[in-house]
Parts: C-alpha cells; structure tokens; sequence
C-alpha cells in the first residue's frame, strides 16, 4: 500500500487574525454614540434662566388663576389693594372686553366679514336710537338667522352674553363700540343694562330679527307658558 502523502507548511490554509486585521480600523473611527454625549453646560444654563423666567412671570401675572381674568375687569390683575379708587374709564373696559370677546367677528376696524359678521362701524343699530333697546337684547342673547345693516346682509349667528359678562361690562363694551370708528352715540349705563335684562325675563333663546323689532323698547318680553300635562 502506497504511503499517504505528507502535507507540508506550504500546504497548510493560511490563518488570519481577523481582529487584528480590523484592528487597525477601529483606531481610527470608533463607533458613534448619539445621544450619549452630556448636554453643554451652557445649554443646561440657557434652560435655568428660561425656566427661572417662566415661573416668575405666571407668578406675577396670573390673575390669582380666576376665571374672570380675561373678562377685562383689572382687579385681579392688580390685586385687590392695588385696585383703582376711582371707577374704570368705561370705553378703556369696554375695548378690552371687546379685544377679548368680539374682535374675532367683527374686526379690530368695527368693519366685521362681508355675508358673515355685520359692521358696527356706521351702523343702523349702533348709532339709530331706535335700535339702542335691540342692540341692547342682542348683546344679553344673542342673534340667530340673517339681519341687514347698512343695505347688506348678514348671516353669521351672535353669541349671547347675559351669562358671561355684567351688566357693567355689557355697558362698557356697547359705550365703547358707540364711540369708537367714528361712531358718535351716547354712552350706555349698567342700569340701562339691568332694566334690559330685566324685561328679558327668564329667555334664553337667541333672537331672530323679525321677532326682536316687533318688541317694543321697554316692553317685557314674553316667554311661552310650558304647556301643562295631563293628569294621569
């Protein structure tokens, strides 16, 4: 029997380190690490400070986090011992409540949105003293359905505010619209407001115009009697 072959050095595979071969490699680019690397002091600085600031200014002017801050009454702005002594300037009231409840409507210009929203600039119903009970009624319950002012028509629903603004504020933003744009009325008191809500009565539906113009300026409004039952 013939002898086997002898393998030799030469005839042995060749053996490679392989992590020696990329050894190399990784010296040079090691493996990224986003999002572990610390945050700059600098950064960590600029968040103190916006934080710090933050804080401060809630702290200050919060209102004491009451509901009627934005209501354009000042005292919870100013505290109750910082309150003016003397009574608020009713067309500087009657502009902030307006800025905050009636501009999206109708305009910082009192121009409103043309199908939408009417004007009160110029307008029949702002300046005519005839309307003055019905813009009175519209602001405590609002308008449904289209109306024509200035030989234009309107169709965009009122918003009622018996229930989210006092009589004084009522009055303070209806004096405002009456003597800004060029208006030039007479201003309205809170107890025209509260005479007004007062012939309103227990209503709650908004108005439609042609039931608003049949109500005479100090006639109490009518409310349907609820229909009685019978009994069973």
């Amino acid at each position: 029997m013939a002898d086997a072959p002898k393998i030799t050095n030469e005839d042995e595979p060749e053996k490679v380190d392989v992590a020696d071969l990329h050894a190399p490699v990784i010296r040079e680019k090691l493996e990224p690490k986003d999002g572990f690397e610390p945050v700059p002091l600098w950064l960590v600085g600029v968040f103190a400070v916006v934080v710090f600031w933050g804080g401060y200014y809630l702290a200050t002017y919060n209102g004491g986090w009451s509901s009627s801050f934005s209501d354009g009454d000042p005292a919870p702005l100013l505290g109750a011992s910082a309150a003016p002594a003397g009574p608020v300037d009713p067309v500087v009231l009657g502009k902030k409540i307006y800025s905050g409840n009636c501009v999206s409507c109708h305009q910082a210009d009192g121009l409103g949105q043309a199908g939408q929203y009417p004007p009160l600039a110029g307008s029949e119903f702002v300046l005519d003293p005839k309307h003055e009970p019905h813009i009175k009624r519209i602001l405590l319950l609002g308008l449904q359905g289209p109306v024509t002012v200035k030989g234009s028509s309107y169709n965009g629903n009122m918003p009622p505010f018996a229930a989210k603004l006092k009589d004084e504020q009522i009055a303070a933003v209806l004096t405002y619209v009456r003597q800004e744009w060029g208006n030039k009325a007479a201003p309205i008191t809170p107890e025209e407001i509260a005479a007004a809500r007062t012939s309103v009565g227990p209503r709650s539906d908004p108005w439609v115009i042609e039931e608003l113009m049949k109500i005479g300026p100090d006639a109490p409004v009518k409310v349907a009697a609820p229909v009685s039952q019978p009994a069973k």
